[in-house]
């Protein structure tokens, strides 16, 4: 279900970017549609080619050249649209709608095949539905209103803000937890979502290893387990 939910994401994040770029308030509720069909499919293409073993999807280095692939396809459709402007749209695509999202969640080797690693701040919880469901609700408007693109714009910025928060919020856990257990010489820090509303936290020192739990709205810790290392 986590799979879904984060496939629904980056769709929806796809389809958000492409309308906001391409689509004008001429166009009939079917091209409209298809933009964010079209939008939303290249924002999950990624993971298609990650199936077979391929990372090149998901590294900076060949979001141009996807970009550049998906805005040639988009031209066999239609005409009116000039080819720069759907490669920067479609670039864009893939950078925000997949890599950024899958930093923010899961990780994503950005730098391959430079750097095999894999990154992430991860703030999005996976069964985060809010986002969801404020994405879903500004692309049915827009679908089925000409001038719906304001309606879209209104749920891309509450999902930034949302996002914003949760990544402030993440900061202010770690900074909290480094400076109750500085003196302890800490090895590893890590925090991620257990909820929409809580944080969940490891700290690995040289002689304790703790985890626990914090609020997403305030930054009292709670600690649940502590365990001494031999």
């Amino acid at each position: 279900m986590d799979y879904i939910i984060h496939t629904l994401l980056h769709f929806l994040v796809g389809a958000s970017i492409s309308y906001l770029i391409i689509n004008k308030e001429d166009r009939t509720k079917s091209k409209r549609f298809f933009i964010m069909i079209f939008g939303g499919a290249v924002a999950v293409s990624p993971d298609v080619t990650k199936f077979f073993g391929d990372l090149w999807w998901h590294s900076i280095w060949f979001v141009l050249v996807s970009g550049l692939l998906f805005a040639i396809v988009f031209r066999w459709f239609t005409k009116n649209i000039v080819l720069q402007k759907l490669w920067f749209t479609f670039s864009l695509t893939v950078l925000v709608g997949h890599i950024l999202i899958d930093y923010l969640g899961n990780g994503v080797a950005f730098l391959y095949p430079f750097v095999k690693e894999e990154f992430e701040f991860h703030i999005v919880y996976g069964m985060d539905v809010l986002i969801i469901f404020v994405l879903l609700l500004a692309l049915s408007i827009g679908v089925f209103y000409s001038k719906g693109k304001r309606f879209v714009i209104m749920g891309v910025l509450i999902v930034t803000l949302y996002l914003m928060g949760l990544g402030f919020s993440k900061i202010q856990l770690e900074q909290a937890l480094e400076n109750q257990y500085q003196r302890e010489s800490i090895d590893l820090l890590l925090t991620y979502p257990e909820s929409l509303s809580q944080w969940s936290f490891q700290v690995r020192t040289d002689e304790v290893w703790y985890s626990g739990y914090s609020p997403v709205l305030n930054q009292e810790i709670f600690i649940e387990t502590k365990r001494k290392v031999n």
